[in-house]
């Protein structure tokens, strides 16, 4: 008896408040990341009850994931016109200004939001983006430590984070924070940029097989993506997979004729095959496209060494050495020496 009245109850209040239905559903679709379908959702809840302002701000917020700011505008305009001190409406206006790259606006509205309620999480992420566009790396580091205080497994937050520390060049930490930011990321669009953050953090650590698969999985969506071609070509190497670096490095050529980067690796790898003279000629095109590229010059010399041409492979390294190479010096030391 009393379960049943319960039931009767409920069914009531959802039928006496149809625009909560639609918007319940609304929220579960952007969840989702189904912004289109969340928009026609949160129409008919404004169509059932024009002066919901949760409505408008979530609708301003979807129309910002789909590029149509000006609508986006709009909807907050009203909502404000509805509400003035809604934190959420005040919130995604200084976002819709941040797309606008008006950026004393939306740092105005941010700031007016977080007096409002400092524990937006959200709000706290917009606003390490908007200090990202200002260089203050240290301050969006900051924003985004209380943001994930606030909510750990805030994905958005944790791989902005990772590319701060990739930046940082604490490529464990980028690593690690790249890793929970995917894992928990409910956006369902393949974001390259991010596993190529992680593959060069990989590279750094000597995790090359890692790295190798990160490029690997841009290549399979993207293959014309000459970087992820040229520098899984270039990881290959030090997995001792000089015909895949080759193969690579080849495929990224055939892109971009003036890869400088590729026929250095291409060079290196053919070097690594004991195809010497293929592999100088890629070095010379590289240095010809490049004339002060230190590698190319350091991996010329390898090449000449095990030619037994030493006289040219010191030449190489000193001229290396010039240009700034960390390694240049201690090879000359090697092999050099009264040279």
């Amino acid at each position: 008896m009393c379960f049943g009245a319960q039931a009767q109850q409920k069914d009531t209040t959802r039928a006496l408040d149809p625009a909560a239905d639609f918007y319940k559903a609304a929220l579960k679709q952007i969840d989702s990341a189904f912004y289109k379908e969340a928009i026609k959702t949160l129409n008919k809840a404004i169509k059932k009850n024009p002066e919901m302002v949760p409505a408008y701000n979530k609708l301003a917020y979807c129309k910002m994931q789909t590029k149509d700011f000006k609508g986006a505008q709009k909807d907050l305009q009203q909502s404000l016109k509805l509400q003035p001190d809604n934190e959420e409406c005040i919130k995604y206006l200084g976002r819709a200004f941040f797309f606008d790259q008006k950026y004393d606006e939306a740092k105005k509205n941010y700031d007016d939001g977080l007096k409002m309620n400092p524990d937006d999480h959200e709000l706290l992420f917009y606003i390490a983006e908007l200090k990202l566009i200002g260089k203050d790396n240290k301050g969006a580091l900051a924003s985004l430590n209380d943001c994930l205080f606030h909510k750990a497994n805030y994905a958005p937050a944790l791989l902005k984070r990772g590319a701060i520390k990739y930046e940082m060049k604490e490529y464990n930490y980028a690593i690690k924070d790249i890793s929970d930011g995917i894992k928990e990321n409910k956006d369902t669009t393949f974001d390259k940029e991010i596993y190529r953050t992680r593959a060069k953090a990989y590279f750094e650590v000597g995790n090359f097989k890692a790295a190798i698969q990160d490029y690997t999985k841009i290549i399979e969506r993207f293959p014309k993506d000459e970087d992820a071609l040229t520098y899984r070509g270039g990881t290959r190497i030090n997995v001792n997979d000089n015909s895949g670096a080759v193969d690579d490095c080849t495929k990224a050529l055939e892109i971009n004729k003036k890869s400088f980067v590729a026929y250095n690796f291409r060079g290196t790898a053919k070097g690594g095959l004991k195809q010497y003279v293929e592999g100088l000629k890629d070095l010379d095109m590289a240095l010809k496209l490049k004339f002060d590229y230190h590698p190319a010059y350091v991996n010329r010399a390898a090449i000449k060494l095990a030619s037994k041409d030493k006289k040219g492979a010191c030449s190489d390294l000193e001229k290396a050495d010039q240009l700034g190479s960390q390694v240049a010096y201690r090879l000359i030391q090697q092999y050099c020496t009264g040279h």
